[in-house]
């Protein structure tokens, strides 16, 4: 399965772009094959509406925002955040009636970036209060295309067999390849793991943690919102709580948009933001080089041939029903199947 075989996955909210892009003017955004146009109002209200005007077609994100509305640049036809046409120029006597319109979608602004959702959402963004909590800095890191399935993203966040592996030029060690013992907890829309997990901890570690060792102990949590973000919370024994939070968007068929910043409670005099993104920075590309090599298609459903597994698969064999569950419960064609 892949994330556009079915609808359901139209009702999770996804990170479309910085909310600062918006400074420029209305922006194009593709979802789902829904092509959508961003734009804010001069209060900062964000608005995401079909990128077609009702009238001839032109797409309104190569307009510009008047005021509160945004208009086409073919003949100027105004709407508001709503999509509904508020005024047409070439009738300035003319009240517009309710079908000269153009869809709406849900936007929301939330950690800097623009959320959108398609249909009705089955759950909320993720909340995250150490993001307003004084005591944490929130460090923007990446936000980036990749050539990879959403559903093998979701498998390497539970991952912990593949650490000493691909990871071994950063925090794995290969001598060491059995994962420690997790204990899960299946949430109603996602799934948690937590252990402690002894990693190997560099030169180029050291300075990221403030740990002199040449080991260490985190005490690791990993939150799975599904289908599409990912809180990592992670406890070092001097103190310091690192927290990555990541989600991902579907573009395409094999292709995400990757989205991440982390949260800590030390100071920018302690570690430097640049110290803490390039350390996350070389163990996220280990990670991408191989999630790019895999395929697509990740069998969720029953009908679909199983990959090979073993014991340490348990967190990820979790999520693949989780979202079985998902399609299943929420999609009519797929209910019909079960």
């Amino acid at each position: 399965m892949k994330v556009q075989d079915s609808n359901v996955f139209r009702r999770f909210w996804y990170v479309a772009m910085p909310v600062s892009q918006l400074d420029a003017g209305p922006q194009p955004f593709k979802l789902f094959d829904e092509e959508l146009v961003l734009w804010k109002t001069p209060d900062g209200q964000v608005s995401a509406l079909a990128d077609r005007c009702c009238h001839r077609s032109a797409r309104l994100s190569l307009g510009e925002v008047v005021e509160d509305r945004i208009a086409c640049p073919y003949h100027g036809w105004e709407f508001n955040v709503s999509g509904q046409c508020t005024r047409i120029p070439q009738m300035p006597d003319h009240t517009p009636g309710s079908s000269c319109r153009v869809r709406n979608f849900q936007a929301q602004v939330r950690y800097g970036f623009v959320w959108v959702c398609l249909e009705n959402p089955l759950a909320d963004i993720p909340d995250l209060p150490e993001a307003v909590n004084d005591e944490y800095r929130v460090i923007q890191e990446f936000h980036e295309v990749w050539d990879m399935s959403l559903f093998r993203l979701v498998d390497n966040w539970f991952d912990l067999a593949h650490v000493a592996f691909v990871h071994r030029g950063t925090q794995g060690d290969i001598t060491r390849p059995v994962p420690p013992e997790e204990k899960l907890e299946e949430l109603p829309l996602g799934v948690r793991s937590s252990n402690l997990v002894r990693i190997a901890n560099r030169s180029e570690g050291q300075a990221y943690t403030g740990i002199s060792e040449q080991e260490t102990v985190r005490d690791r949590e990993v939150t799975w919102y599904a289908p599409n973000c990912r809180k990592l919370r992670i406890y070092y024994p001097n103190g310091l709580h690192h927290i990555i939070f990541t989600t991902a968007t579907p573009l395409a068929e094999g292709q995400i948009l990757f989205t991440q910043m982390c949260i800590r409670n030390d100071t920018e005099a302690e570690v430097p933001a640049e110290a803490a993104i390039a350390f996350d920075r070389r163990v996220t590309m280990e990670d991408k080089v191989i999630l790019e090599s895999t395929l697509a298609d990740v069998p969720v459903m029953p009908d679909e041939k199983p990959e090979q597994g073993m014991r340490a698969d348990r967190a990820q064999l979790m999520a693949r029903r989780k979202l079985r569950e998902i399609v299943e419960q929420h999609d009519e064609r797929f209910r019909r199947a079960a």
